[in-house]
């Protein structure tokens, strides 16, 4: 496993499976271009003047998803889909199509 890997890995370790995985979408979904430390302290502003009254998750959790998807944004892409392809398990399918 390379230090870039490990790296990765110890993120995944440091904030959980869960909520990793979801940071991990969360960061492909905004594009790695667009997370930068300036962004994410915007990210929470408006996190914190939205309404947790309708949020399936906490205001708390969600500001961990953007900070960990910033801290990932520091990674070249392709180290992140080789992290994703090897490391990262996505689901478990039970079900006859999976």
């Amino acid at each position: 496993m390379s230090n870039k890997i490990k790296a990765i890995k110890n993120i995944e370790d440091k904030y959980g499976a869960v909520l990793f995985g979801m940071a991990m979408t969360h960061l492909v979904d905004i594009g790695v271009r667009h997370l930068t430390d300036f962004n994410f302290n915007e990210a929470v502003k408006q996190i914190n003047e939205g309404s947790e009254q309708y949020s399936l998750i906490s205001t708390e959790f969600q500001i961990e998803i953007v900070r960990c998807a910033t801290e990932l944004a520091k990674f070249d892409i392709w180290d992140l889909f080789y992290y994703i392809k090897f490391y990262l398990q996505i689901s478990e399918r039970n079900d006859e199509n999976g």
